[in-house]
């Protein structure tokens, strides 16, 4: 995507699914809060369609798809841009899904990518993609929402903070996010990974601080939904920090049942 004149560039990664039209809507509504220009990125697989077909039999399937493909996507998109009453770009693409990703994101480098994350078994594709994305992005800040969020508006939000390693260049968004509203950030973390003495620039900071032990993220991440938080930012860079047998960034992520914003600038 071209640079805009926006502040954000927000690129939104959609599988088509049955919570393609929540996840555009939801990247409408952040685009809307901090000042943003948005692209669709979809991915059409081809492995399928070309396996045991002729070259000319897989040709005319993949134009078949093709134009099957795009319609469906345009079709979408015209009909929130109607209903929001803006302009949505988009690329479609073909291939394998994880190199064409890892490619869009090299050259597009947006902002911030949204996509979103099945809570059920049957999400492999997307869950898989969710810990690509997280491993091969640094600049990108990435939006990853389940098929079962109810995220309605950016305004006025509930915002968390898990964990340590929150740094300068990741405040800009939270406070972009947190805009005039005066409620306070929650501040969720492990008793040795507390941050000392941090000192936030909003005004209000409520921490939740549990003890370090086998249960203590599972704790945690009940306990976000029990204060309402809305949305939880998880500084990337700190997940080296956390005492956890596996990346804690991708248990987070697996685990907790609400938004999350994973901060990479």
């Amino acid at each position: 995507m071209e640079r805009t004149q926006n502040k954000y560039n927000i690129s939104v990664l959609l599988d088509m699914s049955k919570s393609a039209e929540f996840v555009l809507t939801s990247a409408i509504e952040l685009a809307k809060r901090i000042d943003g220009a948005i692209e669709v990125f979809h991915v059409k697989p081809t492995t399928n369609i070309i396996k045991g077909d002729s070259q000319l039999s897989a040709v005319r399937t993949l134009n078949k798809d093709a134009r099957s493909t795009r319609a469906e996507l345009k079709e979408l998109i015209s009909t929130i841009e109607k209903k929001e009453n803006l302009s949505i770009s988009y690329k479609l693409e073909y291939g394998n899904v994880k190199n064409r990703v890892r490619d869009y994101l090299a050259l597009q480098k947006p902002d911030i990518l949204v996509l979103g994350k099945p809570r059920t078994r049957m999400g492999v594709f997307f869950e898989s993609i969710s810990d690509f994305v997280i491993d091969n992005v640094n600049d990108t800040n990435v939006l990853i929402l389940g098929e079962d969020d109810k995220f309605h508006s950016f305004e006025d939000i509930n915002l968390g903070i898990f964990g340590t390693g929150l740094e300068d260049s990741d405040l800009e968004i939270i406070q972009d996010l947190k805009c005039d509203s005066d409620k306070p950030v929650r501040y969720f973390g492990i008793s040795d990974e507390e941050d000392k003495e941090r000192t936030y620039p909003w005004q209000k900071t409520v921490s939740y601080t549990f003890s370090k032990g086998g249960n203590a993220l599972n704790g945690l991440v009940n306990y976000v939904s029990r204060t309402n938080t809305q949305l939880l930012c998880v500084p990337k860079k700190g997940g080296k920090s956390f005492m956890f047998k596996s990346s804690p960034l991708k248990e987070v992520i697996r685990k907790t049942n609400v938004p999350l914003m994973i901060l990479g600038k």
